[in-house]
């Protein structure tokens, strides 16, 4: 097989969901993230047209992410729902927000990357939403879709602009 464009736009997400995941993570070594993500549906999301709402893509999530957490268990390594969350939505932003300039029905729907920088900056600009002290990498399905609630209480035309809030500090 030639290798492409769209087989480098896949290793480079892979890489970017990779190392945006690994913070403090003991033996998930990229290769064994890489086979987790081509066991999920993340490689042909594009394609699915049927994704059109923010309830659709949240059933996706769910499945990927489960895909993704079973896949990195049977190679032994422990996942929470917060570490596939962020695998997800890393590759995603990579490989579709970047590569299509943050327009389209997609970058509506396709929640931001959780980190603690996200969380800390959200938490100090909007204290009613209550995020202080969460930490992404233990969430479990329900807190992290209680956080993507509060998220989507915040008025953006499309959900990666919430991203402002990731800025780094001294």
């Amino acid at each position: 097989m030639k290798y492409n464009f769209s087989q480098h736009l896949h290793n480079y997400s892979v890489w970017t969901a990779a190392r945006a995941s690994q913070r403090g993570w003991k033996n998930a070594k990229t290769p064994l993230i890489k086979r987790a993500i081509d066991n999920s549906d993340l490689i042909i999301f594009h394609t699915l047209k049927e994704i059109n709402s923010p309830e659709k893509f949240d059933i996706f999530h769910r499945d990927t992410a489960y895909k993704i957490i079973t896949s990195l268990s049977n190679s032994g390594i422990e996942a929470s729902y917060g570490r596939a969350a962020k695998i997800i939505s890393i590759y995603l932003k990579t490989s579709i927000i970047i590569s299509e300039s943050g327009v389209g029905m997609f970058s509506k729907i396709i929640h931001p990357p959780i980190d603690d920088i996200l969380l800390k900056n959200l938490n100090k600009a909007n204290k009613t939403l209550g995020l202080k002290g969460i930490k992404w990498t233990k969430l479990s399905e329900k807190e992290y879709f209680e956080v993507i609630k509060k998220l989507r209480t915040l008025v953006f035309e499309s959900f990666w602009e919430l991203e402002k809030y990731w800025t780094l500090t001294e």
